[in-house]
């Protein structure tokens, strides 16, 4: 049901605007326009200018949220000043510790790769930092493969101008150390890079800290290092996360009021001021909201409440808010897929919720299955929050009671007596009764789309639209027709054809010039009249063609109760014991997953396509904007 709503204007003096905001505008759902554009063209009212004093505070509030978990509370009354204080004061503290983990961080890190670059040379004893005190010899540290270590051995091993000195080793690569003398560097640095020597700088690292000793007490003083970097980074830690009740409570109750005083400020862009200093707010309302509304400042002299429900105001249709019982409630989800009802539109939401729900059962019938739908429907409702969840188990309920009347439990046939008839010992019968129910959801979806005519006064649309009084009869005729031709009554279906199916599609023919003449308008058109027939023609062929085509369509309804039908009867064979014709559980399981998981989303599809194209196509417009509670919103 689309909710009847009311445009407000709230005005109050200057002085009062924070407190008006506070109290009444953040605890109502309102939506509110942009004043400074649906009041523009209003003499004398001006924009409430400045920026919000308060965009660092909360920014700095939700920087805190995301570090220390602080919770949502209600702002209580701590002044603005004190919030800001409290919040800048803890921000900068939490910068300062958080610049330094960082530090401590980047110097864990490369200290680690320190010292993952010194372990392959912790079996050699020399001091690193004596070599760097050597002036006429450079020492060169890194890795080859042991391939090219074998070229070096044979052709360099013996060469006084190079000393090379082996560390570890593994079977791809040699670690190891060459001291040359400093006016041969170049030449040999040639011949090493030849060979793929990799080169490791361990005489200095990126940390910053400089350590003496052989390679493996080096290790040994890094690891040192690192687990006193450990300490510190763990301590910062709990210096963030643990705080004294009082002052975790006093934090979070600056936060709530730095939020609070955010949005009232922010509120402040909605509003307009006059030349004799009152502010003016406009907007949308509920009509059981607004006379709520009003009730509350009866006795605030404050407040001015005026409101037009007949008046249409600048800011044009109003917002559509859809209120419906909890269980249809759920099905706005896919309402809103197509789009929002138009004010003064009829909410669609009850008939998809009902027809979805039947369709999905029809096609996808067993009890067994449906329960499953039901409990995972449940769980993801409850626990997720998802409102498909809560979709998935109504679906599952209508499943469950075509499984009775079909007799099909978890696809055994033979476990309970069909309370109706199974699908698949008539097709025809199912094919015909598929059919039968999109006739009826067709006529259905056209008598919705006369009574938007009849709210929405559009007389032409009502009486001489496809879907609308000329459409319905020429609809409900032709079935009549082809029934009676079926049995044998020729000359009726002849006789009725001739009236009821004629005279209508002669209406929608001509439907734009005889809307004319009913409104008393001039046609715009100005084609030939060779030209204008045909369009006729071409239209009326489309309209013929959109009949049969969401009349066909609903064959798709019995088709997949018999292919639902066809597919665990795969599932039972598979499973069945061609010795004593027991069945193995494990198939069984698997199959029915399979089944449930394949063919019930290809369903809920198949069955939301209908609902879109071969009905709301029809009647429903979902042209209209959603209610945007500034309150939700906020």
């Amino acid at each position: 049901m689309v909710e009847r709503m009311m445009y407000i204007n709230l005005m109050g003096r200057m002085e009062d605007l924070d407190r008006v905001i506070e109290r009444y505008v953040v605890k109502y759902d309102i939506q509110l326009e942009y004043a400074p554009r649906d009041m523009a063209e209003a003499e004398g009212l001006t924009p409430l200018p400045g920026q919000n004093p308060y965009a660092s505070a909360k920014q700095k509030a939700d920087q805190l949220r995301r570090i220390t978990g602080l919770p949502w509370k209600k702002p209580g009354a701590m002044k603005g000043e004190d919030a800001a204080s409290i919040l800048d004061a803890a921000a900068r503290a939490y910068e300062e510790r958080d610049a330094r983990f960082k530090a401590l961080e980047i110097k864990k890190h490369s200290l680690e790769e320190y010292k993952k670059s010194l372990e392959p040379f912790a079996g050699l004893n020399f001091d690193l930092e004596k070599l760097k005190a050597f002036d006429l010899i450079t020492c060169t540290f890194g890795k080859m493969p042991v391939s090219n270590f074998r070229q070096l051995e044979a052709f360099l091993y013996d060469d006084p101008e190079i000393l090379f000195v082996q560390a570890e080793r593994d079977k791809e690569y040699m670690w190891g150390m060459y001291a040359t003398p400093l006016i041969l560097k170049e030449k040999n640095d040639s011949i090493f890079t030849s060979l793929h020597f990799e080169r490791i700088n361990l005489l200095d690292n990126e940390s910053g800290e400089t350590f003496s000793g052989s390679p493996e007490q080096v290790i040994e003083r890094i690891d040192e290092r690192l687990s006193s970097i450990l300490e510190e980074m763990n301590s910062l830690i709990v210096q963030i996360h643990d705080h004294s009740s009082e002052d975790y409570d006093r934090l979070a109750e600056a936060a709530a009021k730095a939020n609070e005083l955010f949005y009232v400020y922010e509120t402040r862009k909605f509003a307009m001021k006059t030349p004799k200093d009152f502010f003016v707010f406009v907007g949308w309302m509920a009509e059981t909201d607004g006379k709520a509304f009003q009730k509350d400042i009866a006795d605030d002299s404050g407040v001015i409440f005026i409101t037009d429900s007949d008046k249409v105001p600048p800011a044009g249709l109003p917002p559509t808010r859809l209120k419906n019982p909890p269980l249809i409630r759920n099905f706005e989800f896919f309402t809103a897929m197509y789009g929002m009802p138009g004010y003064g539109e009829l909410d669609p939401t009850v008939f998809l919720a009902i027809t979805y729900t039947l369709l999905f059962g029809f096609m996808f019938g067993d009890l067994g299955q449906g329960a499953v739908f039901v409990l995972l429907g449940l769980f993801l409702y409850k626990k997720r929050g998802m409102a498909l969840g809560a979709i998935i188990s109504i679906i599952g309920c209508s499943s469950m009671l075509f499984g009775a009347l079909y007799g099909s439990v978890f696809g055994f046939e033979d476990w309970i007596d069909a309370l109706w008839r199974r699908p698949a010992d008539d097709i025809n019968s199912t094919l015909f009764v598929a059919v039968g129910i999109g006739v009826f959801l067709i006529l259905a979806a056209m008598v919705l789309n006369i009574l938007n005519s009849v709210r929405q006064k559009n007389w032409g649309k009502l009486i001489f639209s496809p879907n609308g009084l000329a459409g319905f009869v020429f609809y409900g005729a032709v079935i009549a027709i082809v029934l009676l031709y079926m049995n044998g009554n020729i000359s009726a279906a002849i006789t009725l054809g001739a009236v009821f199916a004629v005279i209508p599609l002669i209406l929608i023919a001509f439907r734009e010039p005889l809307t004319m003449l009913m409104e008393k308008k001039k046609s715009g058109r100005h084609e030939s009249i060779p030209m204008y027939i045909l369009e006729i023609i071409i239209e009326l062929f489309e309209v013929l063609l959109t009949f049969f085509t969401n009349t066909v369509s609903f064959v798709r309804v019995g088709a997949f109760a018999l292919s639902h039908a066809g597919m665990m009867g795969v599932v039972m064979l598979l499973a069945r014991s061609a010795n004593d014709n027991s069945y193995n559980i494990i198939a069984v399981i698997l199959g029915n997953i399979v089944v449930m998981a394949l063919e019930g989303l290809v369903v809920g599809i198949q069955v939301l396509r209908l609902e879109f194209y071969e009905m709301f196509s029809r009647f429903f417009s979902g042209d209209g904007r959603a209610f945007r509670s500034y309150k939700k919103a906020k």
